[in-house]
């Protein structure tokens, strides 16, 4: 949606219940058996997975921005692909294996080990920002939407210290200040923040 924005393009977005867990339906598993969202249909392309999804868009439809976005310099767009598949195999599942056992599984919050974890996860990204004002380069590309997404999210659960992890902090206030990122990011990690503390008074109420 963000990336979207940015290429002005226009979606005719169809939004699940999450609730009533329309995504798992035997329609929706149709379209994408992963049952997952997001979910593009472009044409007769469907494409189940977020990080492809914006490969395939900025490929596709970013013309003069593609440069800058998904660089075709073979040595810049795989540190962006490491740090989307990063995002993908790793950090994103460090939210996962919070968020989900919170909502489906009575989870009264996060357990010591999975704060470690997401800390070692900044320490990766800290790393990366050593080398570069972005996560991938010295400019915005698909790696810091991917990844920053993600570490935004995070905060809902274990918040970035800035003194332990300053690079990063600067690069989420970056992030932060571009248009499209605040405007389909910030009210997706509020209602991120909310459902989680929500379940996670309830479920201590029922221990």
């Amino acid at each position: 949606m963000i990336l979207g924005d940015m290429l002005g393009l226009n979606f005719d977005y169809r939004e699940p219940d999450l609730i009533k867990l329309e995504h798992r339906s035997p329609e929706f598993k149709k379209i994408n058996p992963m049952a997952t969202i997001p979910v593009l249909q472009d044409g007769d392309v469907t494409i189940c997975e977020s990080h492809a999804i914006m490969k395939y868009l900025v490929n596709k439809y970013g013309g003069e921005r593609c440069e800058r976005l998904y660089p075709a310099d073979l040595s810049v767009r795989a540190n962006i692909d490491q740090l989307m598949f990063y995002d993908a195999g790793v950090l994103f599942v460090r939210l996962k294996v919070v968020a989900l056992p919170t909502m489906l599984q009575g989870l009264t919050g996060p357990t010591k080990e999975q704060v470690a974890d997401i800390d070692e996860g900044y320490t990766v990204l800290e790393a990366y920002l050593n080398k570069h004002s972005y996560i991938a380069t010295d400019h915005l590309t698909i790696a810091d939407l991917s990844v920053g997404t993600t570490t935004t999210a995070l905060q809902s659960i274990h918040k970035l210290d800035k003194n332990r992890f300053p690079l990063s902090a600067e690069w989420l206030e970056r992030l932060k200040g571009e248009k499209s990122f605040k405007k389909f990011n910030e009210p997706s990690v509020k209602e991120l923040s909310t459902i989680l503390n929500v379940f996670w008074k309830k479920n201590k109420e029922r221990v």
